[in-house]
């Protein structure tokens, strides 16, 4: 059955085969390949069929229906075995694509730059008019005219000429400052202290000598000289083992000593007269140097030099002086057994509080203090304590000495407006002006209020958030010194508890706090941001009764504090206080110790 139903296949497709040959070589000859050997071969195949595999007549039909199903020209229509026609299968030839031609190119517009932002504005734009000048008022070092006649005097130490009735000790308490000196000699048993005058001059100006040194040749002078010498007291603490400047602080302080003493020993003539005088020097030195024992010691030692130069006759030279510094045990017997003490600045200037009834022994007394001088501010928070045998003692918890004065202040303002004047192309007559100014320490200038008054036609606007010189300083300089290093610093290092520093009493003093500029600290330190506790009250001090000062106004009283406490203080121990030890909690090594035993009850 299998055979007959595989012949009848065979001789179906020969027939259809031929006849599909037939007709495609009747339609073109030439051009439609012929299909007879296709056929013969197709029928010698089949004649042979019993001789081939079965995957070789699989691969033979499946040959044969691919070279029946695509032909060139006509097609006969295939037929299933009944002879039915069937549906045509139409065969979707791929369509070729057309090629699409790219357009042209158009070349790419270049684009235009990006706009350049302006450039920022400067922090501080100077406008100058045509008729600018610098305002800063000078005046001549030859305008100090000096008492005549006191520096020859002065080179004694006693007034009687006979026998004496009595001896007491006096006190020449020195404030050398970096602007100004300022003396005034105590005696305790007289109970009066004289402030000691030295120029021609009105009110607070007579006791006011300037801290400038002149020298010809080898001689040394306070008026007149080839070589004028400033800044004695900063260059000496900058570099306290340079011999030139130990000899130049030598000879301003022995030519200082010899006025004051002239001017007691000629103007308190009659009361000395019959009185021994056991002489006692006092000179100032700021908290921070003073807790440094070097420079303690040398400004003793150099205090004992310069009063031995003082006493020496002839001129201050610096030959005199080489002597003496190299001299020590001569040293003794020519400076007539003086003794020179070296006292904290602050603890002298608020010795005329201390000792006034405004003073209460049972108080914490714990102060806060600002001495605010030409080169430096001398910042210090203490208490106060009586000691034995009339004398006082201080505990300094923290003391800072900065160079935050006035006239550090004025530098900071020439150095800024020297800047911000070449950037402007400022005619350069200003320039040169304005820093003629700048080394000026001592009280020759009057230093403006604001950087703004240093010029006539001349302004500068700041942009907005930019801080102007003045700004600066005080807040980066000034406040964070006396607020933060001094008062805050205080507790930060465990030193007192937050309940000690809360209404702090604050003194103000020194020349610095005349300019309005400084006494900001008051209303400043009334609040700290984060530390609304941490507060200090500003207290005025009062003029001791006992103060001899012709012309002086209440007012200016603090000029003349320190060497007035020097010349009366009675100085105990000073030293400087430790963290307070922090409460130390017992562990527990047994349960039971928490709780109470029943038969406790």
């Amino acid at each position: 059955m299998v055979n007959s139903v595989r012949d009848a296949f065979e001789r179906a497709r020969k027939k259809l085969l031929e006849g599909a040959g037939n007709a495609a070589k009747a339609d073109s000859p030439a051009s439609v390949p012929d299909v007879s050997v296709a056929a013969t071969t197709t029928t010698d195949s089949a004649s042979s069929g019993q001789r081939l595999t079965q995957s070789q007549k699989t691969l033979q039909r499946e040959q044969a229906r691919q070279r029946v199903t695509v032909t060139y020209g006509r097609t006969q229509p295939f037929v299933d075995r009944r002879g039915r026609e069937k549906p045509k299968v139409s065969v979707a030839l791929p369509v070729k694509k057309p090629v699409m031609t790219p357009p042209a190119r158009v070349p790419q517009q270049t684009r235009p730059a990006p706009a350049t932002p302006p450039p920022p504005s400067p922090p501080v734009r100077v406008v100058v008019s045509p008729g600018a000048v610098c305002a800063l008022e000078r005046h001549d070092s030859r305008t100090v005219r000096l008492l005549p006649h006191v520096e020859i005097a002065g080179r004694k130490t006693q007034a009687y000429a006979g026998k004496t009735a009595d001896e007491r000790e006096v006190v020449l308490g020195l404030d050398f400052g970096t602007s100004c000196v300022k003396v005034v000699v105590g005696d305790s048993a007289l109970g009066k202290a004289f402030a000691v005058p030295f120029c021609k001059a009105d009110g607070i100006q007579q006791f006011l000598l300037p801290s400038r040194l002149c020298q010809t040749g080898e001689v040394f002078s306070l008026q007149a000289g080839t070589h004028v010498y400033r800044d004695l007291k900063l260059s000496l603490l900058a570099n306290p083992d340079d011999p030139v400047l130990q000899r130049r602080v030598v000879a301003f302080l022995a030519l200082i000593i010899r006025r004051a003493r002239g001017w007691l020993l000629t103007e308190q003539a009659a009361t000395y007269k019959r009185t021994a005088i056991a002489w006692k020097l006092a000179v100032g030195l700021p908290t921070a140097q003073h807790h440094q024992t070097p420079l303690s010691k040398l400004f003793d030692r150099l205090g004992g030099v310069a009063w031995a130069v003082a006493s020496a006759s002839g001129e201050v030279t610096e030959s005199v002086i080489k002597s003496f510094l190299g001299a020590a045990p001569v040293l003794d017997e020519t400076a007539d057994g003086v003794e020179v003490t070296v006292v904290p600045e602050i603890a002298a200037q608020i010795y005329g509080f201390v000792a006034s009834n405004s003073f209460d022994k049972q108080a914490p007394n714990i102060y806060l203090m600002a001495d605010v001088g030409s080169g430096t501010v001398d910042s210090s928070l203490f208490r106060v304590k009586p000691g034995r045998g009339g004398r006082w003692d201080f505990e300094f918890f923290t003391s800072v000495v900065e160079p935050n004065g006035v006239s550090n202040l004025h530098r900071h303002r020439v150095d800024w407006w020297t800047e911000v004047l070449d950037k402007a192309k400022a005619p350069r007559s200003l320039v040169e002006d304005l820093t003629a100014s700048k080394m000026i320490t001592d009280r020759q200038l009057s230093t403006p209020e604001s950087f703004s008054e240093y010029f006539e036609g001349v302004e500068a606007k700041f942009r907005e958030s930019v801080k102007s010189p003045d700004q600066e300083f005080f807040n980066l300089r000034v406040l964070a010194q006396v607020q933060g290093k001094t008062l805050w610093r205080t507790w930060k290092d465990n030193l007192l508890d937050q309940t000690s520093l809360c209404n702090i009493p604050f003194f103000m003093c020194g020349g610095g706090v005349r300019m309005g500029y400084y006494q900001q600290l008051e209303p400043r330190l009334a609040s700290m941001p984060s530390y609304t506790w941490l507060k200090a009250e500003c207290w005025v001090m009062g003029v001791p009764d006992d103060l001899v000062a012709e012309g002086v106004a209440e007012a200016e009283y603090d000029r003349l504090s320190v060497a007035y406490g020097l010349s009366r203080l009675e100085l105990g121990k000073v030293v400087k206080a430790l963290p307070q030890p922090k409460l130390a909690i017992t562990p527990v090594t047994n349960w039971k110790d928490n709780y109470v035993d029943k038969d406790q009850c």
